[in-house]
């Protein structure tokens, strides 16, 4: 068959279609670029908040309005069928498949199925399946980088937060099925391994009952042909002192870490659950740029929670005028059914919300732009992701901003010297052969 995959949300749901991609050539089909060109489009969704689902619902708008002047099945994966089920059939009566985040290794039978015209719901409990250096993967990044997927799941149980829901309890993966695909992957030729989960420092609790994140780190770093190894996604309540030594000594792992700290009012953490205090924030900041030279720091934050403040914000934006975070995301809080924050009240008004979020952007951007001015003159290692654009140590792909070059190097790594800043995120630089 020919096949269209659109991959929505996160890099977690990105290696999932790689994978799902992987199988679907070991089993003979093929690909195509537009989805009025395939026998089967599959769109792997996110449900993480509600812009999530509302993009995934006009994407399955989109294509059930083009199915209609089309003859092609339509295939709903991911977190958006875990979560609503056959609700979809119910929406959407076009949609010929629905499965779920753990059921992408079902893809072979869910094909037959539908080349016999049956419909087919599968969603399997989040809790029975992880992936495996077994499974074929199609990388469908740059070959610059890749996504390891070290862990899924989640048993944090923050207050706003579905993916315990969605994605079901922590659970891990072992180091030696890890470094395997990570060999793969590098044999392929990629340069960086990004490792992710939904909480990478905790990795190794679950099958070694210790934080093992250190030793993963410091077995890939041996794999011949890695040149940088970024971790994301590092909850800060779980941040250990054998991790930042790690990130320290370890010359192939990126100075670059992602906190997620999310607020820094003390009542906001404690209604968010989130296990650390404004002054647990700090110490970890301090003790990060003091162990790790030339960190770069990373974060994301939320604004509007329910119950929060004027005063509550006032202190959130204080504190990110104080840190200085290199780059920082912000997400407006959205309400979701089955989580603790449904039922804390009083809610923040969305123009509240609005108005916060534009605060904090314009904030973070002064930042940025000060701190993208301190890079002028200075030459660093840099990876070439595309003709005219690459990422250097301090830069994560995908999440954070890029260096762009006139004249394309021969490899594909280089080092690169910034001349200016272009835009207040994105860096303009000379090649240095």
């Amino acid at each position: 068959m020919k096949i269209h995959l659109i991959s929505l949300g996160c890099a977690k749901n990105l290696v999932d279609s790689e994978y799902l991609l992987g199988l679907l050539a070991k089993n003979g089909h093929v690909f195509v670029g537009e989805p009025q060109d395939a026998d089967v489009v599959i769109l792997t969704t996110c449900s993480f908040i509600g812009e999530a689902r509302r993009e995934a619902k006009q994407y399955i708008s989109k294509l059930v309005k083009l199915k209609r002047t089309k003859n092609f099945k339509l295939v709903v994966t991911g977190c958006l069928p875990q979560l609503e089920k056959e609700n979809i059939f119910k929406h959407y009566k076009e949609v010929d498949a629905i499965f779920g985040v753990s059921d992408y290794h079902r893809i072979p039978q869910i094909l037959q199925k539908l080349s016999l015209k049956k419909k087919m719901s599968v969603i399997s409990t989040q809790e029975s399946f992880l992936p495996t250096c077994k499974l074929p993967r199609i990388l469908s990044t740059p070959k610059s980088y890749a996504y390891l997927k070290i862990a899924d799941g989640c048993d944090n149980r923050c207050a706003y937060c579905l993916i315990p829901t969605i994605r079901g309890s922590y659970r891990e993966r072992l180091i030696e099925d890890i470094v395997k695909e990570a060999q793969q992957i590098v044999a392929a030729g990629v340069k960086e391994l990004i490792l992710i989960s939904h909480d990478t420092t905790l990795y190794g609790i679950k099958l070694y009952k210790k934080q093992m994140l250190h030793k993963l780190v410091a077995k890939l770093s041996k794999i011949k042909g890695v040149y940088f190894i970024r971790i994301l996604y590092s909850h800060p309540a779980h941040f250990y002192d054998e991790l930042i030594e790690e990130i320290a000594s370890n010359e192939k792992v990126c100075k670059y870490v992602d906190i997620p700290i999310q607020h820094t009012s003390d009542k906001i953490l404690s209604l968010m659950g989130r296990r650390i205090t404004r002054a647990g924030i700090y110490k970890l900041v301090e003790k990060l740029r003091k162990k790790i030279n030339n960190i770069t720091l990373r974060t994301t934050v939320m604004v509007g929670f329910p119950t929060e403040t004027e005063k509550d914000f006032k202190i959130l934006l204080s504190d990110i005028s104080d840190l200085e975070f290199d780059w920082l995301g912000c997400f407006k809080f959205s309400s979701q059914d089955g989580t603790k924050a449904k039922d804390i009240f009083p809610k923040v008004d969305i123009k509240i919300k609005q108005q916060r979020y534009a605060e904090v952007m314009k904030l973070q951007q002064k930042i940025v732009y000060k701190k993208n001015k301190q890079r002028i003159g200075k030459t660093y290692p840099l990876i070439v992701d595309g003709v005219s654009f690459g990422h250097t140590e301090f830069q994560c792909p995908e999440v954070d901003g890029k260096t762009y070059f006139l004249s394309p190097p021969a490899d594909v790594i280089t080092k690169v010297k910034i001349k200016n800043v272009q835009e207040i995120y994105d860096l303009k630089g000379e090649i240095l052969d």
